[in-house]
């Protein structure tokens, strides 16, 4: 009897396959492309555009009850998941800041019983004075430390792997076993490994790898380490000329 695998992915952009651009309507992510590459598998993604290491941690911890495996890609720690929790008075300063945001207006999620903006990157007036006077750098690299921490002791006795999406050498002050990281060097982030692909002379120049980067970097760094159902060889082979197929016709629609 066939017994279906629980798994859990949350990242942000690099995860999230709405976050594209609207001529490559096919371009999907490394959650997905591991569902294209398996039989069996129900996959839960919050992966979220934009998210940062608070949002992901939520996340984690409100879904583990139900999971077989999790993957995690963190995010850069530099971010601001905005609760919306606040007296009648910064209320309707929020509210405007959401709503004049031309990237992230509709970027708030229900995370439980919460309203959370995530602002990612927003040049709204709000999230940048928050970065600029009141979280520094230091002190967003030290809570995303905590969240790695934390995660870790949650997941203790789950199968679970961590991912990056950018270089993180700040990590190596907090983590000192990296058994459960998946890289193709220490502390480095999948954006990185684009240039190590081989499929790297194919990219585009956007935010996130192209979707044939992510099949390779679940090729080299997922596939081997982790049980679950893959699909036979030939099989998986045929996803790969599925994603480059849409890749040709992606490159013909996109703008000049």
């Amino acid at each position: 009897m066939n017994t279906t695998i629980k798994l859990l992915t949350i990242a942000d952009g690099f995860g999230d396959s709405i976050a594209v651009p609207a001529w490559y309507p096919n371009y999907i992510k490394w959650p997905e492309i591991i569902k294209l590459m398996t039989r069996g598998v129900e996959l839960t993604n919050l992966s979220r555009y934009g998210a940062g290491n608070e949002y992901i941690i939520q996340c984690l911890r409100n879904n583990l009850t139900t999971v077989d495996i999790v993957l995690i890609q963190w995010a850069i720690p530099n971010r601001l998941d905005l609760i919306l929790s606040h007296s009648p008075e910064y209320t309707e300063f929020w509210n405007q800041q959401i709503n004049n945001d031309p990237v992230y207006n509709n970027n708030v999620v229900q995370l439980n019983n919460n309203r959370v903006w995530i602002t990612s990157g927003s040049a709204a007036t709000g999230v940048r004075e928050y970065h600029k006077k009141f979280i520094g750098h230091q002190q967003h690299q030290l809570r995303s430390q905590l969240y790695v921490e934390y995660a870790t002791l949650m997941l203790a006795q789950l199968q679970h792997g961590f991912l990056l999406t950018h270089n993180s050498e700040y990590l190596r002050e907090t983590v000192s076993n990296i058994a459960n990281w998946y890289w193709h060097d220490q502390f480095c982030g999948m954006s990185e490994f684009r240039h190590q692909s081989k499929y790297g002379d194919l990219e585009l120049g956007l935010a996130q790898p192209i979707p044939l980067v992510h099949f390779d970097f679940i090729r080299q760094f997922i596939q081997p380490y982790f049980d679950l159902p893959w699909r036979s060889e030939k099989e998986i082979q045929a996803v790969e000329i599925i994603l480059y197929r849409k890749y040709k016709e992606s490159i013909k629609n996109k703008p000049i």
